[in-house]
């Protein structure tokens, strides 16, 4: 049986309570409020600070105000008060800067979220589980390629990111 400590290496004490909080979130079917504006921020701050070299940093908000029905409006205050800027600075690798570009134009550009309310909540918990606490590169290099027409199609996003629930955490997940 494979067991989900052989795919996500929680070793900090922050992403092992953000993992179990995470996994309640996707259990439960934890939503996202907001106004089309603050999840379009919201999205955009996910797949582009990713490439801060202190990419847990934006974390500590969505951590801090995770709820059965989460605020999008208070987490991207936090967010805006930070003041990050994209840096990719610290890249080596070409596919890396490529990712830098891609999240430079992206969080400038416009974004139209393609999906219901239930797909957007999805794609946010599968985002958080897979990226942040899994791997990185794979499905963000495909998320940014696959927005950068400037539209996010949740169906194809979702899908994207299912190929890294190794474990089956979004298997019962449905949408009512």
């Amino acid at each position: 049986m494979l067991t989900q400590k052989i795919f996500y290496p929680l070793i900090d004490k922050f992403d092992r309570n953000f993992f179990v909080s995470l996994q309640k979130a996707a259990k439960e079917q934890y939503t996202f409020v907001g106004d089309d504006d603050e999840k379009v921020f919201f999205v955009k701050s996910l797949l582009c600070f990713q490439m801060l070299k202190n990419y847990r940093a934006p974390l500590y908000a969505i951590n801090d105000n995770l709820t059965k029905k989460t605020s999008l409006k208070t987490i991207n205050d936090i967010i805006k008060s930070k003041e990050f800027v994209i840096d990719y600075s610290w890249a080596v690798w070409t596919r890396d800067k490529d990712m830098g570009r891609l999240a430079k134009k992206l969080f400038s550009s416009p974004l139209k979220i393609i999906g219901t309310d239930k797909k957007f909540n999805e794609f946010v918990l599968r985002y958080l589980i897979s990226i942040w606490l899994v791997d990185w590169e794979g499905p963000l290099y495909a998320l940014l390629q696959s927005t950068k027409d400037g539209k996010a199609n949740l169906d194809e996003l979702n899908k994207i990111l299912s190929l890294w629930d190794f474990t089956k955490i979004f298997a019962t997940y449905k949408e009512s």
